[in-house]
């Protein structure tokens, strides 16, 4: 039987008030999504963050009469996040969608905020520092599923059950099976399959 593909939705365009339904563990991409119901009618699926808890509200900000609550917001302004806080799903430019920090156990660090300019300065899990939009969208925390990056199985055959078959290179093989075969230690331009030049010369 086969599954329904879930869309992930990366806008922040629901500003209304919501909650979290369900989650969803997505096992090709080993990513957990969460099913958010909002009160504009609007039911859509997220990336899971750490933070995230089953029938949690799930919003940017609240009205005056919710404040007493004491709720935690679950996404928020670059702007209005407190510095060296940890976020993850961040637009680049406001209202382009997030494009950075998606994978499993991602997050950035806010490292500065200069409201002069609306911009902030992030530092990326590869240890580079961009500068993003202080009026972009984030989470306010990393997302879910963090041991991702710590689990490797190196054994053959294991990605084939994820629908990944492996593939030989072409430059291992002999002449008659690949364009690429054949050559040991020789320069030559890439082939195509079909036997032409790969390169403009």
């Amino acid at each position: 039987m086969k599954l329904k593909k879930i869309n992930i939705n990366y806008y922040f365009k629901h500003l209304s008030l919501g909650f979290i339904a369900s989650f969803v563990f997505l096992p090709y991409k080993n990513k957990i999504v969460s099913l958010i119901f909002f009160s504009s009618g609007a039911v859509c699926y997220y990336l899971g963050i750490d933070r995230s808890r089953i029938f949690s509200f799930f919003n940017s900000y609240y009205p005056k009469f919710l404040r007493r609550f004491n709720f935690k917001s679950s996404y928020a302004r670059l702007a209005r996040i407190a510095k060296l806080s940890f976020v993850s799903c961040v637009e680049i430019v406001p209202g382009r969608g997030a494009q950075y920090m998606r994978s499993p156990g991602t997050s950035a660090r806010l490292i500065k905020i200069d409201l002069p300019t609306n911009s902030c300065l992030l530092e990326l899990p590869s240890g580079l520092k961009k500068i993003f939009s202080a009026y972009s969208f984030a989470f306010l925390s990393a997302v879910a599923n963090h041991f991702h990056k710590k689990y490797y199985n190196g054994r053959a055959g294991y990605q084939k059950k994820f629908g990944i078959n492996q593939t030989v290179r072409g430059v291992a093989m002999n002449a008659v099976d690949h364009p690429h075969g054949g050559r040991t230690k020789s320069v030559k331009y890439q082939r195509t399959p079909w036997g032409k030049t790969a390169k403009l010369k």
